[in-house]
């Protein structure tokens, strides 16, 4: 019990320390920072990079601010929480941060008084000849012809980030090697698992000039500069700014361009709304994955910054609220409903596409025909008035259709996306409901069958449906000519595709931090009887878990001990099966045994994700016990053989009681492991502790307690199964037992 207060306590502690700095940094009572002069003062913090050009400029124009040490994505990231009161760094690298979607900082109209220059770093030590002279006159030769001239402003002033065709040098005299850091947009940055960007394009125009192969390798720019010292790279590209001390490690050419220091400060704005398509330009659009629509987007705004993707839409309207992302693209069912229900967001003023909703079907199915026809016998009043009922914002009406009709069609089963409301999610009860349900409800109503859905996420129902394991798949889900060649649909609502995006004034509401909380704790637990969801999700999560262990356990010793006597056929299997199950992601092999092993098994999600974590349970155990065994003096079965033993009471009464007190405790953390690792069966349709999580973040599109209170449940779960292990651990080891347990059925003082 003692145990179990102090571990509660612990819990607590980290939740505070996770609470309190990151909402009451806010506080400081500092007034907006406006211009650079007001930075110029001892109760100033002011973020720069170690080493960086803009360390040394603020530092001499600025000698009375106290300096933090920030690289730019902490730096920005302590500006929004309002840690510092002002980051330094090189302005365009700012600005495209800001132009990516990073919201809660702006940056000043003046910059710093003294500028930076770029140009590139040379190893002393290069085995290639005159280094130096030829890239100045490379460099020369390239400004001269306006190809540098060019480079900058596809690069970096209009963020057009497609590498053109550089003829490569025929026959290479040699290799060119370049340091490079990967990391900083638009100068040398990875799209897709290509390098490119600015000195990327610099590179190989100068490796084809001078008849070279290149070669990148990638450092951060604490390494970077030994790099090129120590001769690792030829020379470094990489937006590398000149400062005294770099200069004295190696030589750099000609200058490339020079670089404005900007100031970037917390915003005083009431955060971006976007009218026209132009305004979304260089901004990051989201949509659901799975969701073909990025040609779409780009049909209209051609210049997206990026395309971001998301499992569900919570987390992809958390995002839009965040600043993580400027717009979302989903259907006007689902946008309809997200702007009544966040009175910050506000829907795009222009439409992108029509389209039509539809219900998947294999097209190995017979029925398809028989359910379009049940479809076609629904009156469209019928249809309208359930489509006002899921869209509208009385959520007192929203209650789903009763299936009281007898049923002597059978069942069928329905794959179902579990957090698209207002078309399909789990309510109340742990019950699918939605626009998508009752049509299927009203659709088996003429069939005179009865429908059980099966929730999941969005991305699974149409591999489900393929699979065989459901007859239909539903969850807001559009036809396109793509999905067209994977399944069969039941056109049943028109559809539109629209953009949800933040409104004008979305930050500041003014609701306090207590009032926040009491707000979320209510929607995330006591509406609608939400605790209830956390208790199962709890339980399969327990079920998952202990029996994964038991069943591991018992496979784990069966395996070793056929394995024992070095069997060769048997080490030889029980090598592999390790090597495969191993060697994979666990995702990987539940979606296998899911979707590919048992596609065609009528087989539960938690009976898969049992097989599976006994699976790799069970190699941890061999491993295990390999370990304690072999800890084991050789000379305990010499000894036991001398007296008689047999093979199995020797390893059973002698080496098996002094080998588990060693792995005991390996073993306790292969189990608090196997309880975090079950977090994942969300996508086999099992809906443990983390998936109810983010059913109930559908409903509240709030993240903050449903995520804190997966996190205090799973630090529960694993206190509790610790301390039984623990006890069990006692009871194994002699070591750890009480003194009247260790004399248990001694007689002492016997006279006799």
């Amino acid at each position: 019990m003692k145990k179990a207060k102090i571990y509660l306590i612990f819990v607590m502690m980290i939740l505070l320390l996770m609470l309190i700095p990151g909402r009451y940094a806010y506080a400081a009572d500092r007034e907006p920072v406006t211009s650079k002069a007001q930075l110029n003062s001892p109760d100033r913090i002011i973020g720069v990079g170690v080493g960086s050009a803009a360390m040394i400029i603020a530092e001499k124009e600025l000698p009375e601010a106290n300096m933090a040490y920030l690289e730019l994505n902490e730096g920005l990231q302590a500006l929004e929480q309002g840690k510092i009161d002002a980051y330094i760094y090189d302005r365009r690298q700012m600005k495209l941060a800001l132009d990516s979607g990073k919201t809660g900082v702006e940056l000043l109209d003046e910059s710093m008084d003294e500028q930076v220059h770029i140009a590139v770093g040379i190893s002393p030590v290069s085995r290639i000849d005159d280094l130096e002279g030829s890239l100045n006159e490379f460099i020369s030769l390239i400004r001269g012809d306006g190809t540098l001239d060019d480079m900058y402003e596809r690069w970096v002033n209009a963020n057009d980030f497609n590498m053109p065709d550089i003829p490569k040098a025929v026959d290479p005299e040699f290799r060119l090697v370049v340091g490079t850091t990967g990391v900083v947009a638009p100068y040398s940055f990875y799209k897709g698992d290509e390098l490119c960007g600015y000195d990327i394009e610099l590179a190989y125009r100068f490796a084809s000039y001078i008849n070279a192969d290149v070669e990148f390798k990638v450092y951060d720019y604490g390494s970077i500069i030994n790099a090129a010292a120590s001769g690792d790279v030829d020379c470094i590209m990489a937006n590398l700014n000149i400062t005294p001390e770099r200069k004295e490690a190696l030589p750099f050419s000609e200058d490339l361009y020079t670089e404005d220091i900007g100031i970037m400060v917390k915003s005083t704005g009431e955060g971006p709304e976007f009218k026209t398509f132009d305004e979304l330009s260089g901004k990051t659009v989201s949509m659901l994955t799975g969701a073909p629509f990025d040609k779409l987007v780009s049909s209209f705004v051609p210049d997206v910054a990026e395309f971001t993707y998301f499992n569900n839409m919570p987390d992809m309207l958390l995002a839009l609220s965040q600043g993580k992302t400027d717009a979302i693209l989903n259907n006007n069912a689902i946008a309809l409903l997200a702007v009544n229900r966040d009175e910050n967001l506000t829907l795009f003023p222009q439409p992108l596409k029509d389209g039509v909703f539809g219900i998947a079907f294999d097209k190995k199915s017979n029925d398809y025909d028989k359910w379009q026809q049940a479809y076609d016998a629904i009156p469209k009043e019928t249809i309208e008035e359930l489509w006002d009922k899921w869209t509208g914002s009385d959520d007192a009406i929203k209650v789903p259709i009763e299936q009281d009709w007898p049923g002597n069609g059978g069942t069928v089963t329905v794959a179902a996306c579990d957090s698209v409301e207002p078309m399909s999610y789990v309510g109340q009860g742990g019950e699918v409901m939605g626009f998508d349900a009752d049509i299927v409800r009203l659709m088996a109503k003429e069939m005179d069958v009865k429908v059980e859905f099966e929730p999941m996420e969005f991305a699974a129902i149409l591999s489900y449906v393929q699979s065989g394991k459901a007859l239909m798949g539903i969850g807001s889900i559009i036809v396109t000519d793509e999905r067209r060649e994977a399944v069969d649909f039941v056109e049943y609502y028109p559809a539109a595709f629209v953009l949800v995006v933040r409104k004008a004034q979305s930050y500041g509401t003014g609701t306090s931090f207590e009032e926040s909380l009491i707000s979320s704790f209510e929607k995330t637990f006591i509406r609608e009887g939400r605790w209830k969801l956390f208790v199962r999700g709890i339980l399969t999560t327990l079920l998952i878990t202990v029996l994964s262990v038991i069943f591991g356990t018992a496979l784990g010793f069966l395996v070793y001990m056929l394995c024992r006597n070095d069997n060769p056929v048997a080490n030889g299997i029980t090598k592999g099966a390790m090597w495969l199950v191993q060697g994979m992601p666990m995702v990987v092999l539940l979606m296998i045994l899911y979707y590919i092993i048992f596609a065609k098994v009528s087989i539960d999600g938690i009976v898969v994700s049992i097989i599976g974590f006994t699976l790799t349970f069970a190699s941890s155990v061999i491993g295990l016990l390999r370990l304690g065994v072999g800890a084991v003096d050789r000379g305990q079965y010499e000894a036991a053989y001398s007296l008689g033993y047999s093979d199995l009471r020797i390893f059973f009464r002698i080496i098996l009681p002094q080998a588990l007190p060693h792995v005991m405790s390996s073993y306790k953390g292969e189990i608090v492991g196997l309880i975090k690792a079950t977090a994942i069966v969300g996508y086999i349709a099992v809906q443990d502790l983390t998936k109810i999580g983010d059913i109930v973040r559908s409903r509240t599109y709030d993240a903050f307690f449903p995520l804190i209170a997966i996190a205090v449940f799973y630090f529960l779960l694993e206190g509790l199964i610790g301390m039984i292990i623990s006890r069990v651990d006692i009871r194994l080891d002699f070591r750890k037992r009480k003194h009247s347990r260790m004399l248990k059925g001694v007689k002492l003082n016997d006279k006799n």
